[in-house]
């Protein structure tokens, strides 16, 4: 994905203002890439390359009225391309696989103790392929022509922070899922809700660099859901919460463990 001439120019202009100084710094008006520009560049690799991600977390959950649990740690690797569109906006898409296990011993594959219950269950591995739109008004759709019945979704990439050479872009979603085919199930909710709320941070002197395609970039990411069908807690209220920290970074960059993984597991999946 090339860098065209008009972004070229804004380069250059948002170099010569860091050139020169603080005071024309903080004179500058805004910030002189657009929120969605600054956010694929952060986001991946202008080049139409993957762009790879790695993550650790943990797996907080709720039962309503109760203390806070840790539930499960997890693990993963996820892999993006993005493509621009005539319109303006681009087509990203995603695919990443990832690993629960228990959060006092690290232990992958094994039952754990769900802590509100007693009750031990085996968590589910994941492998997570989707395909999103970026419009040029910040929206974040699913790339499908209609929404199927009963999937509520909206997302939305929201507009950059500065501060000194930190930016900031952040993406959040909000799905509701209603399973009319569990209505009568008691272990089972009738629904699903997710929130996806994800924040990317990078050097303000990288992503106005117009040599450098691939902007080194951290992202955390926090999540707001209903309880997993497979843990157990049938309708009990509550939520659970996911806390995860990652980094940009190269197919060489990951941990050889994670890799040997997911090869054994998803044939493919680095290409």
């Amino acid at each position: 994905m090339p860098i065209d001439r008009r972004s070229l120019l804004r380069y250059a202009a948002a170099g010569a203002t860091l050139a020169a100084g603080p005071a024309a710094r903080a004179a500058a008006e805004s910030f002189p890439l657009g929120d969605l520009e600054a956010h694929v560049r952060m986001r991946g690799n202008l080049r139409g390359e993957r762009t790879y991600w790695y993550y650790k977390g943990t797996v907080f959950g709720n039962q309503w009225g109760e203390a806070t649990q840790p539930m499960l740690g997890v693990e993963g690797v996820s892999f993006s391309i993005i493509e621009a569109l005539p319109d303006g906006g681009y087509r990203y898409s995603l695919n990443e696989a990832g690993y629960y296990s228990d959060p006092g011993t690290g232990a992958i594959d094994e039952p754990v103790k769900n802590p509100f219950t007693g009750q031990y269950y085996t968590p589910k591995n994941y492998l997570s392929p989707q395909t999103s739109i970026f419009a040029p008004d910040l929206t974040v759709r699913p790339a499908i022509d209609k929404l199927p019945p009963g999937l509520e979704y909206r997302g939305r990439i929201t507009p950059l922070r500065v501060f000194g050479n930190t930016v900031i872009s952040t993406e959040d979603v909000f799905v509701k899922t209603t399973r009319s085919q569990f209505e009568d199930d008691p272990e089972r909710l009738p629904f699903n809700v997710q929130t996806s709320l994800a924040t990317f941070t990078a050097d303000r002197r990288d992503l106005l660099n117009p040599e450098l395609e691939f902007v080194p970039c951290q992202f955390n990411y926090q999540t707001l859901a209903t309880f997993r069908d497979w843990m157990g807690m049938g309708r009990t209220p509550g939520m659970i919460s996911w806390r995860m920290v990652g980094t940009k970074c190269t197919r060489e960059d990951l941990p050889a463990a994670i890799v040997e993984r997911i090869s054994g597991d998803h044939e493919g999946f680095f290409g």
